[in-house]
């Protein structure tokens, strides 16, 4: 397809908007359908079909020009872009060429995709079967017009002669009878070889029409007669004896907002004001479907220009016309969901200047639309992180896509809010499609719940470290004396020292444990649950022992995900330490206090249980725990953040499932009651 085509293409169609729900059903459609560059006709995409028409692989067809496959030349097809704006036509008819080196006859449907100056070409790709073709078609009618024009011919000139011959039969005698009636013989002979040669090519015709999933028809508008092929009944659900020989049997299936127009074209042609007759136009099934039809055909007038034979047939455009109205429909879902969104949303070009966006984006952002329409996104990010998005575009470039991306963005009002953003390449891989959520509020959770929970942990390794300092001083003491003494040996020394590295190597760990815990998130890694599990196990031994709680573990299972291992810790710990306050408020000292973690693997997915034998979750609030700031507990002990942080790190960082129940167990013959956690990773 050349420049001149597409230049034509572009003012007959609009279509505003594309995204992947508009093309979610591109890769797996019967129908052929290819993305075209109309600038240079290049391939841009190709679904399956393409692929299993053409004989190409679509890697290869997205390197293709549509021009090595379109056979036509630059003046055919400038003939076929004209003759399609004269006859009102939505569609094209083009020669493609087959890697087979076959060429066969496609209509081709075209739908621009448009932004603002940038356009992509949408193009739908039926194969023309010989029965659609519409030139083969009237070369057949022309034939049968010839036929039908020489035998009215030659029958007018046989009576005339017939005329002649009898007059001057009268006058010559009985003396010419004998050859005359000779005459007539061969006369009829050659009739009956004509009719014979007429009625064959009907048969063909006929053969070629019914092998086809089109209609013909055939009317005798001498007679009123009309022949419908039994292809014809059978694509309106009707047997062979159903339909009479009626131009009614049409008329009163044709839908009503049609007929009119139907009337008009068959009227039009019938005056001899237009070449062929076409139309499209419903019509009733027998099981009160209606059918869209594309109808065409062409009359045969006598000498005298009087319409005397009509012949054409009928196409069944249901299932193109069903997939024209779904384009459109989620053309429609897409503009919907784009403006309607509660979530942000932008369109980007390759340079980050904004094209479009949807009530969210403005309200988060503060602008007004045309605040935005002159601005580049950097200008909406804080300074020192312009860098960093421009490598992020760089990336979804290549990639194609980047999820949960957090940056600190700059209201009108020059308030900094914190936003988790995804980026996705569109399909013409000159835009990009900006997903955000504010984070402002979570973030403000998450540093709370941190510096809580880093109150708790200080307050963990003060208590780690009082042993390991006892030990030391009490080591250094003991040098101290025997060097007064007198009696210090270089044995003491030695073994004084390696006491003093030992505990020293302990103290360092536990500083290496915390700064993990409070270091901030980075990208994410594959990481060990067990492990995860096991620096939670460390950082919570101290206090639960201080309360006189007892771990039980059984994590012998385990699978690798990824994810952000320090916040994964501190939901853990979160849930942990809602246990351990449990177990606090509801049991006395000399109870026992538990609390059992374990790890079970079920195909790919690793089951994380979290229980305590505390009594359980009132039923009352069992489904409010997660909620922000929800707590039962005073607000010296608690802020009701907690496990609501728990439960966003782990279902919407970790994509895994949380949910806690109630349950009555039995460990080493005695029963227990307590809240169970179950964590689910995929």
């Amino acid at each position: 397809m050349n420049k001149f085509l597409l230049l034509f293409l572009l003012p007959f169609f609009t279509l505003n908007g594309a995204t992947k729900e508009l093309l979610n059903t591109f890769e797996t459609n019967s129908d052929v359908m290819l993305l075209i560059d109309p600038k240079n006709g290049k391939i841009v995409k190709a679904n399956k079909a393409a692929s299993n028409l053409y004989g190409y692989s679509i890697n290869k067809l997205k390197k293709m020009n549509i021009k090595d496959i379109n056979t036509f030349t630059k003046e055919q097809i400038s003939k076929e872009m004209n003759l399609a704006k004269i006859e009102n036509r939505n569609f094209f008819i083009f020669n493609h060429k087959l890697a087979s080196g076959k060429i066969i006859k496609v209509v081709v449907h075209s739908y621009p995709i448009k932004y603002k100056n940038k356009k992509l070409l949408f193009s739908i790709i039926h194969k023309q079967l010989s029965s659609q073709n519409i030139k083969e078609f009237n070369q057949r009618l022309e034939e049968q017009v010839q036929i039908q024009i020489k035998q009215i011919k030659e029958n007018e000139e046989n009576l005339i002669t017939i005329f002649l011959i009898s007059t001057i039969l009268f006058i010559i005698g009985i003396i010419f009878l004998f050859y005359l009636l000779k005459q007539r013989d061969l006369l009829t002979k050659k009739l009956l070889k004509t009719n014979k040669e007429l009625n064959e090519l009907n048969q063909r015709f006929e053969l070629a029409m019914n092998s086809t999933k089109d209609g013909l028809w055939d009317w005798d508008l001498k007679t009123d007669y009309i022949y419908y092929s039994p292809t014809w009944k059978n694509m309106f659900g009707y047997k062979e004896d159903e339909i009479k020989n009626s131009i009614k049997e049409w008329e009163i299936r044709v839908h009503p907002e049609d007929k009119e127009q139907a009337l008009i074209d068959i009227k039009e042609h019938l005056e001899n004001k237009t070449k062929f007759y076409e139309n499209i136009h419903r019509i009733k099934h027998k099981d009160g479907r209606w059918l869209w039809i594309y109808d065409r055909g062409k009359a045969i007038f006598d000498k005298d220009g009087k319409p005397i034979r009509f012949i054409g047939f009928q196409t069944d455009l249901t299932t193109q016309k069903k997939i024209e109205k779904r384009i459109e429909e989620q053309k429609e879902e897409f503009k919907a969901i784009f403006e309607n969104s509660m979530d942000p949303i932008a369109i980007l070009d390759k340079n980050a200047d904004l094209i479009k966006f949807n009530k969210s984006f403005l309200k988060i952002t503060g602008y007004k639309n045309e605040d935005l329409v002159e601005k580049s996104y950097y200008d909406l990010i804080v300074e020192d992180e312009i860098e960093k998005m421009k490598e992020i575009l760089n990336i979804v470039l290549n990639q194609g896509q980047v999820e949960n991306i957090e940056k600190r963005c700059i209201t009108k009002n020059l308030e900094q809010i914190t936003v988790s953003m995804s980026i996705t390449l569109m399909p013409d891989k000159k835009r990009f499609l900006i997903n955000m959520k504010d984070i402002s509020k979570q973030k403000l959770i998450e540093t709370q719940s941190k510096l809580i929970s880093m109150g708790e942990m200080i307050g963990n390794i003060s208590h780690q470290w009082r042993q390991p300092l006892t030990i030391i001083s009490t080591v250094a003491s003991a040098l101290v004396v025997k060097k007064e003494c007198g009696i210090l040996e270089d044995s003491d020394i030695k073994e004084s020292s390696n006491t003093i590295v030992s505990q020293t190597k302990y103290l360092s760990q536990t500083i290496d444990d915390f700064r993990t815990f409070i270091k901030d998130a980075e990208p994410k890694e594959d990481l060990s649950l067990i492990k995860a599990i096991n620096k939670t196990v460390s950082l919570v031994t101290p206090s639960l022992k201080n309360n006189y709680i007892t771990l039980i573990k059984n994590i012998e299972d385990d699978i690798s995900i990824p994810g952000y291992e320090n916040q994964l810790v501190q939901a853990f710990v979160n849930i942990i330490n809602n246990a351990k306050d449990a177990l606090k408020e509801n049991l006395n000292d000399t109870e026992d206090k538990l609390i059992f973690i374990s790890t079970k693997k079920i195909d790919s997915k690793l089951i994380i249980t979290i229980k305590d034998n505390g009594g359980g979750i009132s039923k009352d609030i069992i489904s409010r725990i997660f909620e922000p700031y929800f707590t039962t507990k005073h607000q010296s002990v608690g802020t009701g953040i907690g496990l609501s942080l728990a439960n966003d790190i782990i279902s919407k960082n970790h994509k895994a499932k949380i949910e806690v129940l109630n349950e009555k167990y039995e460990y080493k013959g005695k029963e227990y009651t307590g809240a169970v956690f179950n964590i689910e990773f995929k």
